[in-house]
């Protein structure tokens, strides 16, 4: 039998919430919100139950080949009875408890308009014997103005809990797979509090949600300790005769990265401001982009009586200057870990075999060399021990040349204008000489020395590595055609010279 709510006098505004300004994951995170504050409202019945090991709240997009997607969000929750059924389809309904995460009242409704023009609600209380179904087409609302939302109502049985929400005839659609990762990773962080518990479970599509919390940066003391650079912050902003309180912590990443440093900011253990690349980092605090803090440092504050704006994606602090206020107060708590962070450099890892494959690929591509072979060696270049273990540790004011890693040898075969070469190319570290180019029989035999000072600081980058292997080469190869056209086998100090102008005009013609 169908049943009506009256939803009067505002059924017209159903149909502007598709205009509001959402993301798919803010969106989503309002059903969210919703899910997971009536399980923390009714969690110690919930567990009672024989069979409710935690909640599980599924995210479900439906790809329709005729382009009609479907959204449906379903949770195993505590569900509602028709008073707070009948709340969350009304307008002007908020709910009982306003110090939840559906403080506002209206996040389903915002949501489910902002992504369709029909949806359906359906839910049933723990202990209840009705289930009740509700559909809600806004299109029609729109054009008629009419006042009441038909509800229908089964029979449950008392042990059934949940809600479950259908959204069809979208406006906005979740397609393509770097969207997808968004939204996943988005939801992920969003509720990295509730994920971390073990209590609650989300997944999209089948997935299940997991929130990877970043290493924190260590280094080694005086005292051969080992130091964690993370601090504890608890501080207040005083606002309107209010104390605002924020705590949580604030440290340096293992690893920077431009995408994932920056502080989340939580409340009620949600995240209101953070995730990739949508983290807090207010350039009066970070710096520009390419600094080291802007990459390094991270955080989580929680800040649970600080205002927010109705789609719960940012603070609502623009009133009297409290964004600045906090800024000043979070300054100062970050002056160490900043300096710090400004101060570390990171060693990059550079492989032998791919920096003499590229460079004989290269002088093949150049069309200097025919026929070319690699071998390696199995002998392997010396990683020098550092402090953590790990030939990729960070580290202060220490040699940042790249860490080579990979045989140490190689032996190359190849064919230049009918002539056969055969050269051996050492990788090792000398202290005064840059390269050595010897000839033992039939074989040139090469020797680089990464780390010679004179290169500093272009050492510090691979890239440079593979250039320099295959200037090198070519190098080697005028050498050696400069003494073949000698007739006394003495070389003018300009044969060389002019040999490798030559080389290099050589390979220009060619690729023209």
């Amino acid at each position: 039998m169908s049943h009506k709510i009256n939803i009067r006098p505002t059924t017209g505004v159903y149909a502007t919430y598709k205009n509001l300004r959402y993301e798919p994951w803010s969106a989503i995170a309002e059903f969210v919100d919703n899910s997971t504050q009536s399980y923390f409202d009714n969690a110690e019945e919930l567990k009672k139950l024989d069979n409710f090991k935690r909640l599980s709240i599924s995210v479900i997009y439906e790809r329709k080949p005729d382009g009609k997607d479907e959204l449906i969000i379903r949770d195993n929750a505590y569900g509602m009875e028709f008073a707070d059924f009948e709340r969350a389809i009304k307008i002007d309904k908020p709910p009982k408890n306003t110090n939840g995460r559906n403080e506002f009242g209206m996040g389903l409704k915002t949501a489910a308009c902002w992504f369709g023009t029909h949806w359906t609600v359906q839910s049933t209380q723990l202990g209840s014997e009705y289930r009740y179904v509700a559909n809600v087409d806004v299109k029609h609302l729109s054009e008629t103005s009419e006042e009441e939302v038909d509800y229908e109502i089964f029979e449950a049985e008392p042990k059934q809990h949940g809600t479950t929400i259908t959204i069809k005839i979208l406006n906005k659609k979740i397609s393509g797979a770097r969207t997808i990762g968004k939204v996943k990773a988005l939801l992920a962080s969003i509720y990295r509090e509730d994920l971390r518990s073990g209590e609650i479970s989300i997944n999209y599509n089948g997935d299940e949600l997991v929130f990877e919390d970043a290493e924190i940066y260590k280094d080694a003391q005086s005292d051969g300790s080992l130091k964690e650079w993370k601090k504890d912050v608890d501080f207040s902003v005083e606002h309107e005769g209010q104390e605002l309180q924020v705590r949580g912590f604030i440290a340096i990443r293992q690893k920077a990265s431009l995408q994932e440093a920056g502080l989340a900011l939580l409340r009620r253990h949600r995240v209101i401001i953070g995730g990739i690349d949508q983290n807090y980092r207010p350039k009066e605090l970070f710096g520009d982009s390419n600094s080291f803090a802007f990459q390094r440092v991270f955080g989580e504050l929680h800040m649970d009586k600080w205002p927010v704006t109705q789609a719960k994606d940012n603070f609502d602090w623009n009133n009297e200057g409290l964004e600045e206020k906090f800024i000043v107060k979070l300054k100062e708590e970050m002056r160490e870990l900043k300096t710090k962070a400004e101060k570390i450099r990171v060693r990059q890892k550079a492989s032998s075999v791919d920096i003499v494959k590229q460079a004989v690929e290269e002088l093949k591509s150049a069309g200097l060399i025919d026929n070319p072979k690699v071998t390696f060696s199995e002998e392997q270049v010396a990683v020098p021990p550092v402090e953590l273990g790990d030939p990729d540790v960070d580290c202060e004011d220490c040699d940042s040349s790249v860490i080579l890693e990979g045989p140490k040898s190689s032996f190359i075969s190849l064919d230049r204008k009918g002539t056969h070469y055969d050269f051996t190319v050492n990788f090792d570290d000398y202290t005064t000489q840059w390269v050595l180019i010897k000839q033992e029989q039939n074989v040139y035999r090469i020797t680089l020395n990464m780390k010679h000072p004179f290169f500093k600081p272009l050492i510090n980058d691979s890239k440079f590595i593979a250039v320099m292997t295959k200037f090198v080469l070519s190098m080697a190869i005028a050498e050696i055609e400069s003494i073949q056209m000698s007739d006394d086998g003495k070389i003018d100090p300009s044969d060389i010279r002019m040999k490798m102008n030559g080389l290099l005009e050589e390979s220009l013609m060619i690729k023209e």
